[in-house]
């Protein structure tokens, strides 16, 4: 998983970074192909954003959050991350099998 970070209006710090991709290590329970992780931080007054785009081979993720705190704002994209994974984890799972629609329409 390649992880790039983009800092608008804020100097990245490697404790940020860290705190981030810890984050983001969870996301490997529900996508195993994850290629490409961009993360956007910014800060304007007194609003840190926070954006995570994440690209798999059949699928691409986005995600922002916006409080008071860098910190929560990673943590709350991220969650926001692993809810649109989980959904999609569960309509690939639970979506029946093409040949099983065949069998079905030949008897």
């Amino acid at each position: 998983m390649k992880v790039n970070y983009t800092g608008r209006h804020m100097e990245l710090t490697e404790p940020l970074k860290q705190f981030t991709k810890e984050r983001l290590v969870k996301m490997t329970t529900y996508l195993d192909d994850i290629i490409d992780v961009h993360v956007i931080l910014s800060v304007e007054k007194h609003r840190h954003m926070a954006e995570v785009t994440l690209k798999t081979r059949a699928n691409a993720f986005v995600a922002s959050a916006t409080t008071d705190d860098m910190y929560t704002s990673i943590t709350q994209a991220v969650e926001k991350l692993e809810a649109q994974a989980h959904k999609h984890q569960g309509k690939r799972n639970t979506r029946p099998h093409e040949s099983l629609k065949a069998g079905v329409v030949e008897e």
